[in-house]
């Protein structure tokens, strides 16, 4: 009975660190693939579904340089048989990936994530300072193997 409280306590832990709100600014890959355009954007997550998850939704703002603004809904849970963070992630592209994330390194998050079965095609790493989320950062996989910035942001609660 200890080992499964622990287990719950541990992905309670790891789901409080996610919840939040604020504006972020930063620079996000054109859809040419060949330059950055200014973005900025608000976020708030918070608890939903009994507690189990996680929900943080992210819009950002239109602007000259972005005519379709990019909306995201994320969903991150603890998936405890397998002591592991799961992620499913929903935007306007359509699209949408599910991911997992061996938890927190300091304060420093990572989910690797598949589309359309691919496995491990985009990470989202998010990084925590103080009580708050205070960075993203998307990285996908091209043709090569390497991996590219595709968004940065830096946030600030309110």
């Amino acid at each position: 009975m200890a080992a499964a409280q622990d287990t719950a306590a541990a992905g309670s832990a790891a789901l409080e660190k996610l919840l939040g709100s604020g504006t972020c600014s930063g620079k996000s890959l054109s859809h040419d693939m060949k330059s950055y355009h200014a973005t900025t954007g608000r976020f708030t997550s918070e608890k939903t579904l009994d507690g189990h998850w996680v929900v943080i939704h992210y819009d950002e703002d239109q602007s000259a340089a972005v005519q379709k603004p990019y909306h995201v809904v994320q969903y991150i849970g603890y998936d405890a048989p397998m002591k592991r963070l799961a992620s499913v992630t929903v935007d306007n592209s359509p699209g949408f990936s599910t991911g997992t994330s061996q938890g927190w390194k300091g304060d420093t998050i990572t989910f690797d994530e598949s589309i359309d079965g691919k496995p491990a095609v985009y990470r989202d790493t998010f990084t925590q300072s103080g009580s708050h989320m205070s960075s993203h950062v998307g990285t996908m996989r091209d043709k090569s193997g390497r991996w590219i910035k595709m968004d940065e942001e830096n946030c600030k609660a309110p």
